[in-house]
């Protein structure tokens, strides 16, 4: 165990005087005073006609288009004739009033407070998104 131990230290012993020779030997290099210059002049600038162009997901028309259908369901709910729609008739809605977690839900009760607090942290959340929206534009426009 002690052999292991000294051949261990002769070589760490080794390896530390390698280091310090390579060390000495180098010398501190330090770049050319034009060194950024040339750098930047090697960087190609970003043309700004050839940018990506944001182009939304869902386009305006399709926003529309999802908005009338949801609007078209609604007055038709509010106002048509939908307990004769066979449609309706044939879904089972006691599924959604009847199972474990309603009845586990049902029993929770929250106090004026925190309904208040839950609010209006909401309302400020949905106010905060066109503010922050408006401020990452105005940041990051060209």
């Amino acid at each position: 165990m002690k052999l292991l131990k000294v051949m261990k230290d002769h070589t760490e012993q080794h390896l530390d005087n390698l280091a310090k020779k390579a060390l000495k030997s180098s010398l501190l290099e330090s770049p050319s005073n034009d060194f950024t210059a040339n750098i930047m002049k090697q960087i190609e600038p970003i043309k700004i006609g050839s940018s990506t162009v944001y182009k939304p997901l869902i386009s305006k028309f399709g926003w529309f288009g999802i908005i009338a259908i949801l609007i078209g369901i609604s007055v038709y709910v509010m106002f048509g004739n939908v307990d004769s729609s066979p449609l309706l008739e044939s879904i089972d809605y006691s599924v959604i009033s009847n199972n474990k977690v309603t009845d586990v839900l049902s029993g929770i009760k929250f106090s004026k407070t925190l309904m208040y607090a839950i609010g209006f942290f909401g309302l400020v959340f949905f106010i905060q998104i066109p503010l922050m929206k408006h401020l990452m534009n105005k940041r990051f426009e060209l």
